[in-house]
């Protein structure tokens, strides 16, 4: 048992530290889950060599029907497409990500890649599933 001294603290108390940094961490957990929603469950197709973006881009999901989501908002016109991309500058580097379902026809993905030149989109990549 110590004894009561008047003298300096020379011992440090860890646990309100810890947890501290165990709430931060869960709180870190939950934002990163929540920072890229899916309107719907897409199929993604498998490659070797994926590379992740630098920057956080605008996601652009598609899923085996056509429907577009763009940032997990589902359009309901395809119209609305070009309102996302109106609030970014066209000389900035502006950055898109498509997220199409494998089963998804070529041609709708064409669509989406033309509509994105036309709005001078200057980075647009594929998602896909790593290997």
């Amino acid at each position: 048992m110590k004894s009561h001294q008047h003298g300096p603290i020379t011992e440090i108390n860890m646990t309100p530290f810890v947890d501290i940094v165990l709430v931060i961490l869960i709180i870190f957990l939950l934002t990163a889950t929540v920072m890229m929603p899916r309107t719907f469950s897409i199929a993604l197709p498998q490659a070797t060599q994926a590379q992740k973006p630098e920057k956080v881009p605008i996601i652009i999901s598609i899923n085996r029907g056509g429907q577009i989501a763009i940032n997990g908002v589902r359009l309901e016109n395809d119209a609305h497409f070009e309102s996302v991309f109106q609030g970014q500058q066209p000389g900035k580097e502006s950055m898109a990500v498509i997220a199409a379902d494998k089963e998804t026809r070529h041609g709708r993905l064409m669509e989406v890649i033309d509509r994105l030149k036309c709005l001078q989109v200057q980075r647009i990549g594929i998602e896909v599933e790593q290997r």
